[in-house]
């Protein structure tokens, strides 16, 4: 799980630049910020997942984390305003996330304590 939580926070780095790339660009539509600022907030609330150690709320994190950086990531191709640097963030970002998942789900599956987790 310590690969895990230093790729998470990696990520959380990596969407935190890209959250501020999206604050600075002029182009960027209110609605994009807000996009990214929520993809931050899920981001945060994955942190502190792994800090409690609740296997079972961080699988659940994981999933709402990837599909705030695929709304982002649609959002970001839709705002004809963003420029190429928030764009390339919030790829990064992405890719990122998507590798992670793949680290998660090998190193949760094996974990049968999750279940239990979730029932309490």
């Amino acid at each position: 799980m310590r690969e895990v939580e230093a790729q998470l926070t990696r990520i959380s780095d990596t969407i935190a630049e890209a959250v501020a790339a999206v604050s600075r660009d002029p182009g960027a539509s209110p609605v994009l910020r807000a996009v990214f600022e929520e993809l931050l907030r899920k981001s945060e609330a994955t942190l502190t997942c792994m800090e409690c150690d609740r296997f079972c709320c961080f699988r659940e994190r994981i999933v709402e984390l990837e599909q705030a950086a695929d709304s982002a990531k649609a959002a970001v191709i839709a705002d004809e305003g963003a420029g190429e640097a928030t764009q390339e963030r919030i790829a990064a970002a992405h890719d990122a996330l998507s590798e992670l998942k793949g680290v998660a789900q090998r190193g949760l599956r094996c974990c049968e304590a999750m279940e239990q987790c979730c029932r309490s």
